[in-house]
């Protein structure tokens, strides 16, 4: 069983919600702010806590707010770095969006899955990458 953080923008959260479902009754256990954040936590402590236990990250994006030059270039590289120093894999899924010529076929050298267009066979790739 692996430990599954899914990071997520706040307007993705139907689609990370079912993602998380789909981790969870594959036998993993998953991390989703929404499901765990209590009146007085605050996001930096959820994500600390989580992040000393989880074996992946989900990093869930949206084409909508990933074109950002600085966050391809310097900020995702950055995080994957600290992850693997923390031995934590990075899977970077697009939620939202259009999928295509808008979308990065990788972050930070990771291979990105499309969740937007072929939701089964991206949900299976992601149960690939957590076996």
């Amino acid at each position: 069983m692996a430990f599954v953080f899914i990071s997520h923008r706040a307007a993705d959260i139907a689609p990370a919600e079912r993602l998380g479902r789909a981790i969870g009754a594959a036998g993993h256990a998953v991390h989703l702010d929404r499901w765990e954040i209590r009146i007085g936590d605050t996001v930096s402590m959820f994500m600390n806590e989580t992040l000393a236990v989880a074996d992946f990250l989900v990093l869930g994006y949206s084409t909508l707010g990933i074109h950002t030059p600085w966050i391809v270039q310097e900020w995702l590289p950055a995080l994957a770095d600290d992850l693997a120093a923390r031995g934590i894999t990075l899977l970077p899924a697009l939620l939202s969006g259009s999928s295509g010529g808008d979308a990065p076929y990788r972050l930070a050298g990771r291979r990105c899955t499309d969740l937007t267009v072929r939701w089964d066979l991206g949900v299976r790739e992601i149960l690939a990458e957590l076996s």
